[in-house]
């Protein structure tokens, strides 16, 4: 009987150990309860979601100091330090969450992987909200991020071409230099390195994260210039909620895009969903400028269908589970026709699936992601030379599938963050001649793993630091270039037929950031790390036809790598907000196509191959200033300068001080935002010096002044139309020697909020 008496209160004197608790209601500004706010409590890793009523409760609290952080999106978050003692029950009683004047007080997760408030970050951190996309004039996803200090996008041809985007001038050619990825899974196919920024559906994205700098120590490959993180919406309250809108403009284009979301239950646990779809069509123009222009040149017309399906079910706060599917078809004309009826054409048909689960085991946070990428890419090759017509059907199917898995905790002042990443590759190309029996075919695999440790310190209130380091492996194996059926279509390339040798390299990342925080508004980082990258597919498995000629297969590339320091300074007080940074990166072992000596077709076609001969010497300086003019009216302006130079090219000492391509020295944008209840308009403008599109330096884009123009209206309960202008000028350049880059573009809208 003693012993259960020992037993029973030794029950009852631990739980009322931890009887504490800590309680209240959430508003916003207007008064009315703030629904799925995010409360957490960052040193314990405790998190809730308000319910409809704007309430949160947190029991069975030991006595001790707690760190609260109540935070939505567009509202500046709260934080208040609580402690608790013993047997006691603070009730904060409501708590108004204000509108938000500066993104500082926003909560993002790419740069630590852990939910942080972006100004507590040392790092440099850019937030792209909902109400920035939905205030820019951006036809594509990747165009919102056009007017950020430091970024630059790539799309001379508009919705009709591709996009590059590039990160303090690493990226130049490279689009594997830059890792994107959607709600923290990478998108960047293996065979090229670059993204398909087309096949994401504006109206599935909530906001947009950018951690500029090299963050190799917890996101391995890629992340060289820096890391673009999608975050796509889900459903916050009960019910079901969404957006439609249609739109026409320039060149016969139109279509539609729609997002819907439904969560099934108030408080946290449950089944959700959401789905959102775009339709666009268009003809086309010309790229061929008058001057030059010939009987086979035509539009370059587009189609696209685009889905993605997402369903879930949150157990809790901390555990759910989720999948995912998204599909992308598009039709897009390459701008010649000769026999065929749309001519020239490439695809790029995407199939994409991925799986999340995320629980908490104790004090101990677990993330866990599979994810599947497929992309069909089909192209069909007309040719005519002295008579003799030539077709080609292109058919590549390229792979990327892993699985990412992830565990959290505090220690005491440390938050410890542990990884284990595997990735992997895949390319099967032919190129099939329908005018021959000739089938060129480039096959390889590559498997990149990845183990990574992060160890964030907050000292005190003042100061924090964060140390990390990545280890990565990665194993090339399974690559070929061979010929099949050959004919005097392709005799010139039997010589480069081959079986390539497996290789293996290693990668070590390490990244040291520290913060010190002289106010809650004024801190100072410095950060020094490391990126990491290997080479794409394509440069170790193709050989064929680039833009300056003929290029072989190389599978024995080496990783690039670049050093980075940075330092930075925030600042923010009532209506004003400003930043700056300096930075400095040495790129070692880039890649660039050499010449090998060889040629083909009798002298009259070099044959390069790519190597791992350059070293490259990147410095710039990052200003942002915005101010908050009264509560319908901002300004921001930024100003970027970058020197990005070929410091030591092997064999090309020609090259060695050039600038990179596409890195402009000098970059300007300027933008004014009005938004009420009903009207809401932008003006933004981009000044931006001359590029480069070559290595040599001798095809220069001149200094070009946009101006970008969106204004929009809303009648009734959600429903609205709105006007959006790029390059209101009509500024057109030169993208190659041939190819004359898009004017300005129109398109009107209907939309409506639901």
């Amino acid at each position: 009987m003693k012993k259960v008496f020992y037993l029973i209160s030794g029950i009852v004197l631990s739980y009322s150990s931890m009887a504490q608790s800590i309680q209240g209601i959430v508003k916003g500004a207007d008064g009315e309860a703030q629904t799925g706010a995010n409360v957490f409590i960052t040193n314990i890793n405790k998190g809730e979601i308000t319910n409809q009523n704007g309430e949160f409760s947190f029991t069975n609290l030991q006595k001790g100091k707690y760190d609260l952080q109540i935070s939505f999106l567009g509202k500046k978050t709260y934080s208040k330090q609580i402690n608790l003692k013993k047997d006691e029950i603070v009730d904060l009683g409501e708590i108004t969450l204000e509108n938000s004047d500066f993104k500082t007080d926003e909560v993002v997760i790419t740069a630590t992987k852990s939910m942080r408030k972006l100004n507590t970050i040392p790092a440099s951190v850019e937030y792209i909200s909902a109400k920035d996309i939905k205030n820019l004039p951006s036809r594509k996803v990747d165009e919102n991020l056009k007017f950020i200090p430091g970024v630059i996008v790539d799309r001379p041809f508009g919705i009709f071409g591709k996009s590059v985007v590039g990160i303090r001038g690493v990226v130049s050619s490279e689009p594997g230099r830059q890792l994107t990825l959607i709600d923290g899974v990478p998108i960047n196919k293996s065979d090229g390195g670059g993204t398909n920024w087309n096949r994401i559906i504006g109206s599935d994205v909530e906001h947009i994260e950018v951690l500029k700098g090299p963050s190799a120590s917890i996101y391995g490959n890629n992340s060289m210039g820096g890391t673009i993180n999608i975050i796509t919406k889900r459903p916050t309250k009960k019910g079901i909620q969404g957006n439609a809108k249609a739109f026409y403009g320039t060149y016969n284009t139109m279509g539609a895009e729609t997002n819907i979301m439904q969560k099934f239950n108030e408080d946290v646990s449950g089944f959700y969903y959401s789905l959102s779809a775009r339709v666009l069509k268009t003809d086309g123009y010309i790229t061929v400028p008058d001057s030059i222009r010939n009987e086979t040149d035509t539009a370059v017309f587009v189609q696209e269908q685009a889905v993605n399906a997402r369903v879930g079910y949150k157990f809790n706060y901390y555990s759910s589970l989720e999948l995912e599917y998204n599909y992308y078809n598009d039709h897009r004309g390459q701008g010649t026709v000769i026999r065929l009826d749309d001519g020239a054409t490439a695809d790029y048909d995407t199939y994409f699936l991925k799986a999340r689960y995320k629980t908490k085991f104790g004090e101990v946070n677990f993330n866990l992601n599979g994810y599947y990428q497929l992309e069909q890419y089909l192209r069909t090759i007309e040719k005519l030379k002295k008579g003799d017509y030539t077709l080609i059907n292109v058919n590549s199917d390229r792979t990327d599938y892993g699985v990412l898995a992830s565990v959290n905790t505090n220690i005491g002042k440390n938050n410890l963050t542990f990884g284990i990443d595997y990735r992997l590759g895949s390319v099967y190309g032919v190129d099939d001649y329908q005018t021959s029996t000739d089938k060129v075919i480039n096959k390889g695999d590559i498997a990149n793993y990845n183990i990574y440790l992060q160890d964030e310190i907050k000292f005190n209130s003042k100061f924090t630091s964060i140390i990390g380091a990545n280890f990565a492996y990665v194993n090339f194996y399974n690559g070929e270039f061979k010929l099949e059926e050959p004919t005097s279509a392709t005799d010139y390339m039997q010589d480069f037929a081959q079986t390539l040798d497996s290789k293996q390299w290693n990668g070590f990342s390490p990244r040291l950031a520290l913060q010190y925080n002289f106010t809650d508004n004024f801190n100072i980082y410095i950060v020094g790390s490391q990126g990491f990258r290997t080479a794409s597919l394509d440069d170790l498995t193709r050989t064929g036809f680039i833009s300056i000629g003929y290029k072989q297969a190389n599978p024995n590339l080496k990783p690039e790598t670049v050093n980075t320091a940075e330092i930075g300074v925030r600042y923010t007080k009532q209506k004003w907000f400003g930043s700056v940074n300096c930075y400095y990166s040495q790129g070692n072992d880039f890649m660039y196509y050499v010449s090998t000596g060889k040629t083909i077709f009798g002298g009259r076609k070099q044959v390069y191959e790519k190597q791992n001969i350059s070293n490259v010497e990147i410095y710039g300086s990052e200003l942002s200033v915005g101010y908050k003019v009264n509560k319908v009216i901002s300004v921001n302006a930024n100003y970027t300068y970058n020197s990005s130079k070929i410091k030591k090219f092997d064999g090309r000492e020609d090259l060695e001080g050039k600038t990179l391509s596409y890195t402009p020295s000098n970059t300007v944008n300027l933008s004014t935002v009005f938004s009420n209840n009903k009207l809401s308009s932008s003006i933004n403008i981009k000044l931006q010096d001359k590029i480069y599109l070559d290595d040599e330096n001798t095809f220069e884009v001149e200094p070009l002044a946009a101006v970008d123009v969106r204004l929009a209206y809303t009648f009734w309960k959600g429903l609205g139309a709105g006007i959006n202008v790029q390059n209101v000028f009509d500024e057109q350049h030169m993208v190659s020697t041939d190819q004359v880059s898009l004017g300005r573009f129109v398109t009107f809208e209907i939309n409506y909020v639901f």
